[in-house]
């Protein structure tokens, strides 16, 4: 395997080598090309230590080196970007409504993605899927590529074997979802591999933070609406607390409705909004067209926005009275002209809140969308390897330049 990607196994985390590498690792995927000069400059390291590193990464292919740029003072720099090929990871992520097992190569980018849309994730149609996937991802990869794929990251909600009732379908069905370790049945697909599970929200959230406007934000507050909404918290550049079940549960926060209370998880998610499209002989894929509603299905989504909307909000100021953030990112499995209308009447809404006793916050929309849950569980191998936090890269950036 590759040497330096795999060079912190069995030693210190923490070793100043690894340390510094994954720096610029870090910032080499957060800005792009950069010549060794500007490295230095930007991370505070010396000369020489980047230049060390450099031949690590060289000899390694890890790195590119791009075109030399000319007419600056001095002699003309030769810019490095991440090579692409320096390793793969594939991710696995198991919703409520779609399977998507993916691989991405060192930028992340999708080189192969086979999917399936069901109604309800039966136990043996989901594992029968994702067997028949990663052998025509193996098949795909050479010798040499499989040597550098790093790991099989997973993706899933929390309980599907509980989710009988919402999917109108035998509860016998679903509670095979309880008997089953899916990490060691992809395990048992791929022994030489690490497989490693996250909710699903956080592993959306995770490619935000690597990808989206989550790069350059330490702190911030992460709500994805899909078919449940579901949230992640990330405090210093990092998922606060990933392994947890229910980290970041905010469809579980009380909103008032109407005489009583409901949570947010029953006035705000997608799935009552595409239970009606569904009775009204509409597809729910109208939803992630880059087009204009239907007027009926118009109508539909405007009900269905009124009170998500107001649940969302009384959930971004329940949180922020805990743990002020300053940013709500807010990504869905929507077109993104439906997400920036939910975000623009968000803040509208949020403008008018007195805010007596915490900070007014600000929403911005995710990047990523419907690929957010597929890519974050391919990303969460490299998190693995490469999680510096964002609050220690923008500690060790220099942003005057």
């Amino acid at each position: 395997m590759n040497e330096a990607l795999h060079s912190h196994r069995g030693s210190n985390q923490g070793s100043l080598k690894q340390y510094n590498e994954n720096i610029i690792i870090g910032l080499l995927r957060q800005q792009g090309p950069l010549s060794k000069a500007e490295i230095a400059r930007i991370t505070h390291l010396t000369p020489q230590t980047v230049s060390l590193i450099f031949k690590r990464f060289i000899k390694n292919n890890i790195v590119l080196q791009e075109e030399y740029i000319y007419g600056k003072m001095g002699q003309p720099s030769a810019p490095f970007s991440l090579n692409p090929e320096a390793s793969f990871s594939i991710g696995i992520s198991i919703g409520r409504h779609q399977l998507d097992i993916s691989l991405i190569n060192f930028k992340c980018k999708i080189l192969k993605q086979y999917s399936l849309r069901y109604n309800y994730p039966d136990v043996s149609v989901v594992l029968n899927k994702i067997t028949k996937s990663l052998n025509k991802i193996f098949d795909y990869l050479s010798p040499d590529q499989k040597q550098r794929l790093v790991g099989i990251g997973i993706a899933q909600p929390d309980k599907l074997s509980k989710w009988a009732e919402v999917f109108g379908v035998d509860t016998n069905i679903l509670s095979k979802w309880a008997d089953v370790n899916i990490i060691n049945e992809i395990k048992a697909l791929a022994p030489h591999y690490e497989v490693t599970k996250m909710n699903d929200v956080p592993a959306a959230c995770l490619a935000e933070m690597f990808l989206g406007n989550g790069n350059n934000h330490p702190n911030f507050l992460y709500i994805y609406l899909g078919t449940f909404i579901g949230g992640a918290i990330v405090l210093n550049g990092q998922l606060f607390n990933p392994d947890l079940k229910f980290t970041s549960s905010i469809g579980t926060i009380p909103i008032k409705n109407g005489s009583g209370y409901s949570q947010l998880i029953e006035i705000a998610s997608l799935n009552s909004l595409e239970q009606d499209l569904k009775k009204n002989g509409y597809d729910s894929k109208l939803l992630i067209m880059e087009k204009e509603l239907p007027p009926e299905v118009r109508l539909m989504f405007d009900s269905w926005l009124k009170q998500t909307l107001e649940g969302i909000k009384w959930s971004i100021v329940s949180v922020n009275s805990v743990i002020n953030t300053n940013l709500v990112i807010i990504d869905a499995h929507l077109s993104k002209n439906l997400l920036a209308e939910i975000n623009i009447k968000l803040t509208n809404l949020l403008d008018g809140f007195k805010w007596e006793g915490t900070e007014t916050v600000t929403i911005e929309s995710g990047t990523i969308g419907k690929y957010a849950r597929a890519l974050g569980s391919a990303i969460i191998p490299f998190n693995s390897l490469y999680g510096l936090s964002q609050s220690t890269l923008l500690k060790n950036i220099d942003h005057k330049f």
